[in-house]
């Protein structure tokens, strides 16, 4: 059985109810025959004008409802859904509003920067869609910041392990450090690292292999969980850059989402109020 999704939520409920509301609209738009022919100032004009007015300030109210997309609750997801479906329907709904009358006017700007609204929306739909799941695959459990005092700790073990000489009365061999230094890295988060694609490589058998030989016998133990460090510390960090890669498309894609609903909102008021003052 799929699993619900937030567009596919009670079985697609919202997506039908903006198909067939689309469609009612778009029946009354062609039988409509004012004088004058059909624009914006008919009575249909001005329903479907109040009609998309309402939807795109129930996008942005849904924009001030969620304080993160990853809620799981049900009502969330419900209201979601009905921002993503009723977002694609306005697309259409705004020209039935105009009678497919565009210019150099206010009224198109309102309808260009809808559209960025709500084409940026469908691309933060997508990566939602897909980077939920990946962070919480990765995650195991920890926030971004877990993962990093995470690291931060096996570094401080690894550290500790090869300044210790395990009570022998001695330090670690040369060997043992050149080993460290070959298999050891340091990580250090940045935004062009968060975007790359490439995590750390676990440990290959080979290089395990021909590390642990290089040691002293008495070293080999000290050795074998010195790379079960490394390993480790590996991991986490793999999980701490799908998380932070997720965490940094995420705000590129609000500093993008954000501007144009603003300007979207601005360019409305403008219009509303000139259709009104030249009533």
């Amino acid at each position: 059985m799929a699993r619900e999704t937030f567009l596919s939520y009670r079985s697609y409920v919202w997506f039908w109810l903006c198909f067939f509301a689309l469609l009612a609209m778009t029946v009354v738009y062609l039988l409509d025959d004012p004088i004058g022919g059909k624009n914006g100032g008919t009575i249909v004009g001005y329903t479907y004008g109040g009609i998309a007015t309402a939807g795109i300030l129930f996008l942005m109210w849904y924009g001030i409802r969620k304080r993160a997309y990853f809620s799981a609750r049900t009502t969330l997801k419900g209201i979601l859904s009905a921002h993503v479906w009723i977002g694609i329907a306005l697309i259409f709904v705004v020209p039935l509003h105009s009678g497919f009358s565009f210019g150099i006017n206010v009224h198109t700007l309102a309808y260009v920067l809808m559209l960025l609204t709500i084409f940026s929306g469908i691309w933060g739909v997508a990566m939602y869609q897909r980077l939920p799941y990946e962070i919480q695959s990765q995650r195991g459990g920890g926030t971004l910041k877990v993962l990093m005092e995470q690291v931060r700790s096996i570094s401080a073990d690894i550290n500790r392990m090869a300044a210790s000489d395990g009570g022998k009365g001695a330090p670690k061999s040369d060997a043992f450090l050149r080993m460290l230094q070959q298999l050891d890295f340091v990580y250090q988060p940045s935004l062009w690292r968060s975007l790359r694609r490439k995590n750390p490589e676990p440990i290959e058998r080979r290089s395990m292999a021909d590390s642990l030989s290089s040691l002293p016998i008495e070293e080999q133990e000290d050795g074998l969980k010195l790379i079960g460090l490394l390993n480790k510390k590996r991991e986490l960090v793999g999980r701490a850059q799908e998380e932070a890669r997720a965490l940094t498309w995420v705000r590129i894609w609000l500093y993008l989402h954000l501007p144009v609903s603003f300007g979207l909102i601005a360019a409305l008021a403008v219009h509303i109020f000139s259709v009104f003052f030249y009533w």
